[in-house]
């Protein structure tokens, strides 16, 4: 950048040496081009029913009397030569009508674009952040008064001063206030045009350079770069006859494309790159930020207030009121138009919204674009240049974007973008009889491209070495945390309402103290806000009191750790108890250094290495890689790749995770050559760090108990059961997790080891479901029934009962409830999938909390039904065969009581059916009584034929 700025010095002085080398030439140019060079704007207004000799006209004393035409003529004009317009003409009271006209018309336009800086200042303020517009508009401010003074004092001299060799003014230093009228509202109306340049370098700095570096920047501009540049384009405007040296040569800037917006964008770019972007705006490695305005109403306001003043701008620079005053305002009006329905179609379709800032950019680089021509284009052609404005204003804030350039509002695409565009659309859409350069397309093209070229120059490559060492000397920009707090507090201690609220918040920040509360201002917004701030302060404060009291009395130890560095950063009481360590000595340690992740916490000792080799060679590894030089590894079983052990957590089943990585550590440790130097030391620890944090983040993702082996300070181990959680908070990550000690467990488990095995096995033998309700909703639930049901266990919790059975029961079931039935019930359910089955129910009442809740046994009594039915279809077969058979057959108890007999029976012993069924044996068997008739009857029972 610096050899880019050192050669843009050697370019603009080798420039000026040019420029005066050839001034010699100047004086014959003028007097070969003069007709050519005359600017038209004096037209001579036709007084219609006056005597023609009693009537004042300008005439032009070296010209002779021009008939007086038309006034809408636009060609109807009175050449100006090198003297002031007002020189010869009276100033006494009775001055002519339309030399008043004039400058009537020059003082409403003044007015126009003084309107501009109340326009650029809410325009700026409701694009930038509200800890800053306060800031931003006091800029506006008193940029208008800087540059109004420098162009008082110098600047006007340096642009309308007599020249030298068409390079810089050197007359008409601090104006006398007895300046002849015409005289007096130029120079009022051209102080305006200065504060419209200086102003645009506002918006793109805002909300991150010092209030007294942009003064000075504001006077760099006023003062030196767009006097000077003002004067190589309009020298000479005021008496008709151009004599900068870009004037000249043919160059056109009709109302300020190049003069002032160009050469506000230049200026502006220049004090980005040195500035930089604001705090945010680029974070490193991801997409640009977009910083949102605080009020888009005020900033459309603002552009609306700009768009008015520019009818001023370009109208007013006709210098009087003339017949081209009319299309001149049309030409800009449609112009904008163009560019602001550009920017809503093309931004709509990209952004998929209508995009406010885009609207108002968009119409504001049309009027930029315009502004070059607006006296020589056709309607049409007005229109063409604000939409192709507004394409490179979009091209532009894109190319921005790329190279981190942090443009607050928009200027450089606007003012930059849309002023080159708009000075070449000279070349391309200008009338020649209009412009009357005598150039042709191409010349006209090349002396456009040289006014541009001369706006970097000095706009850019004079500008930039100047901030850069006054950069070195006083810093322009202020400190992050100035920029932190905003520039209405840091640079003007303008306090708001919200500042209290900021500082409070800030305060807690630092401080973590939860009981500051902010200064409620009443009857305010602010206030209110703060009254609810401080509500939801006093709740938090509460929780937070209440979750350190359960932290502080609870048994388990409770730690947590930050991610992925697994360094402890908070404690509770118990931690330090269990783990017999002081106090907070355990902040600041890892967490390897209170685990042991390569001992079996079922049996306390380190794996056998073969076993795990074995293990591990089971497993399809291929999205966990573990760098490694193979020619360390002793066990050339495992599979290599690309110089890496390959391993696939995702194969692993969550039952086998506890297991694999105390195995998958321990065979690090038998497995890679133990060099002694710090490099591979560290690659190892970095390994085992890695795979760690995957066991971690694992058990975090599952949210199940696993059990590891702490280590205590003494060195002593125990067994764990730990749960974490992982949670994000400003885009870090921590672990917090309960540790408890299960030693005593432990040893209890090896007691009950055969009682927790028989209910295991019971466990298992058991399919009945259990549910839990309260009032109608279920409220606990174990596997069986949700598998009965083919639900989720957590899509059951907080389910109607009644969901659960077809409606055709529900009555039925709901009578049952309300009585207090506590015995087997059958009824239909109704599984996830709406499919049937017959479901038993058999629900007891009980009290919790005072709350009524009903324990339910379900079974799916499917099968049930399926055999009784198969018992009901197998009875009636045996009936109907039994029935048909021509033997007699009785069916009978035990004890001889006759239960069934068929047909045959009935018609042998001549009883009927309802007669036998009331019998016994005895009553059918004379007999039975006698011993050894019992005995055949006995004998009946293994299928031994009798004969009675």
């Amino acid at each position: 950048m610096h050899g880019k700025s050192i050669l843009g010095i050697i370019l603009f002085l080798l420039t000026l040496a040019l420029t005066i080398l050839h001034g010699s030439l100047t004086d014959k140019y003028i007097q070969n081009h003069q007709l050519s060079n005359q600017i038209k704007k004096g037209t001579i207004q036709q007084i219609s029913n006056l005597d023609l000799e009693n009537s004042y006209f300008y005439q032009s004393p070296e010209l002779q009397f021009i008939e007086p035409q038309n006034f809408h003529n636009t060609q109807t004009v009175i050449p100006r030569k090198n003297q002031s317009r007002l020189k010869n003409i009276s100033t006494s009271p009775s001055q002519p009508t339309y030399e008043a006209i004039d400058i009537l018309w020059i003082l409403l336009c003044s007015g126009l674009v003084f309107i501009m800086q109340p326009g650029f200042m809410c325009l700026e303020s409701g694009l930038t952040r509200s800890k800053n517009s306060i800031n931003v508009a006091i800029k506006n401010f008193t940029d208008f008064g800087i540059s109004v003074a420098c162009f008082w004092s110098f600047g006007f001299a340096f642009m309308f001063g007599s020249s030298s060799s068409g390079i810089i003014g050197h007359s008409k230093f601090f104006l006398a206030t007895d300046l002849q009228p015409f005289d007096a509202a130029f120079f009022l109306f051209q102080a305006m045009f200065c504060g419209t340049a200086t102003t645009i370098v506002s918006g793109a700095v805002a909300e991150r350079m010092k209030f007294a570096s942009y003064l000075f920047v504001a006077f760099l501009v006023s003062g030196l770069v767009y006097p000077i540049f003002g004067h190589w384009v309009w020298n000479g405007v005021d008496t008709g006859v151009l004599i900068g040296w870009l004037g000249q040569r043919g160059f056109v800037d009709f109302a300020g494309s190049s003069v002032v917006h160009s050469i506000g964008g230049w200026v502006s770019l220049a004090t980005l790159l040195i500035i930089g972007p604001r705090t945010g705006r680029f974070p490193p490695g991801r997409p640009p930020e977009k910083i949102h305005g605080s009020n888009l109403p005020l900033s459309v306001l603002g552009a609306m207030l700009i768009w008015f003043g520019w009818f001023g701008f370009n109208g007013g620079s006709t210098l009087v009121l003339n017949g081209q005053v009319a299309g001149i305002i049309v030409n800009t009006v449609l112009a904008s138009v163009g560019g602001m329905l550009t920017t809503l179609g093309v931004g709509w379709y990209i952004r998929r919204i209508p995009s406010v800032e885009l609207l108002i950019n968009g119409t504001l680089s049309g009027l930029v674009g315009i502004t070059a021509a607006c006296h020589a284009v056709t309607a049409f052609s007005a229109i063409l240049i604000g939409i192709i404005a507004a394409i490179v204003t979009m091209l532009v804030e894109q190319a921005l974007e790329k190279i981190r350039v942090d443009d607050a509002v928009g200027a450089i695409p606007v003012h930059l973008g849309g002023g080159i565009w708009g000075t070449l659309a000279v070349a391309f859409f200008g009338k020649a009889e209009v412009l009357d350069t005598g150039l042709s397309f191409s010349q006209q093209l090349t002396v456009q491209l040289l006014g541009i070229f001369a706006a970097f120059l000095l706009g850019f490559c004079l500008v930039y070495p100047i901030l850069f060492i006054t950069n070195k000397l006083y810093f322009f920009r202020v400190s992050q945390a100035d920029e932190h707090i905003g520039l209405n507090v840091s640079e003007h201690r303008a306090k708001t309402e919200i500042l209290d609220l900021f500082r409070v918040m800030d305060s807690q920040a630092r401080t973590q103290d939860l009981s500051l509360r902010v200064p409620v201002e009443p009857f305010t917004e602010v206030g209110q806000i703060a009254n609810r701030y401080n509500q939801v302060m006093d709740i938090l404060e509460e929780v937070t009191a209440r979750n350190d009291a359960i932290i502080k009395v609870a048994t388990d130890a409770i730690i947590t750790f930050t991610n992925p560095e697994l360094e402890i950063i908070s404690i509770n009481p118990s931690a330090s108890e269990i783990f017999g360590y002081e106090n907070q000595d355990l902040i600041g340690r890892s967490i390897y250094q209170i685990f042991d992740f390569t001992i079996n916490p079922l049996t306390m000792e380190k794996m056998d290495t073969k076993h795990l080799l074995t293990e591990v060679e089971e497993l399809t590894v291929e999205t966990l890689k573990l760098w490694i030089n193979p020619d360390l590894i002793f066990y050339q079983s495992l599979e290599i790749k690309n110089y890496c052990y390959v391993f696939d957590l995702q194969d692993i089943q969550p039952e086998n995770w506890q297991s694999f990585f105390p195995s998958f550590l321990h065979l690090l440790e038998e497995n890679l050559v133990d060099i002694q130097t710090e490099s591979e030391l560290q690659k190892k620890s970095d390994q085992q760090h890695y795979y760690i944090e995957q066991l971690i983040s694992k058990i975090a993702d599952s949210g199940n108990l696993y059990e590891l082996v702490g280590i205590r300070a003494d060195g002593s181990l125990f067994p764990m059961e730990i749960a974490l959680r992982e949670a994000k908070f400003n885009q870090k990550t921590f672990y917090t997790g309960t540790f408890r000690d299960i030693t005593d467990r432990k040893e209890s488990e090896i007691k009950l080891k055969e009682n927790e095995q028989r209910f295991r096995s019971l466990s298992r033998a058991t399919f009945e479901g259990i549910m839990i309700q309260e009032q109608g909703k279920i409220v606990e639930i174990n596997i069986a029934a949700a598998q009965m049901f083919r639900y989720e266990l957590s899509e059951m919790i907080g389910m109607n009962t009644f969901d659960l059975i077809t409606p055709e029961y529900q009555d039925f079931v709901l009578e049952k409830i309300a009585s207090g039935y506590e015995k087997p019930y059958e009824v239909v359910g109704v599984r996830k999938d709406e499919s049937t089955f017959p479901l038993e129910i058999e629900a007891k009442i009980f009290f919790y909390r005072g709350n009524k809740n009903r324990v339910a046994a379900l079974r799916d009594i499917t099968e049930r039904k399926l055999a009784e039915a198969a018992l009901r279809e197998s009875e009636e077969r045996f009936r109907s065969v039994m029935e048909q058979a021509a033997d007699a057959f009785i069916i009978y108890e035990m004890n001889g009581k006759i239960v069934d007999v068929n047909q045959s029976t009935c018609k042998s012993l001549g009883y009927k059916r309802e007669e036998l069924l009331n019998l016994y044996i005895e009553d059918i068997e004379v007999n039975f009584l006698s011993e050894k008739m019992y005995e055949k009857w006995q004998n009946l029972i293994p299928g031994t034929p009798m004969t009675i």
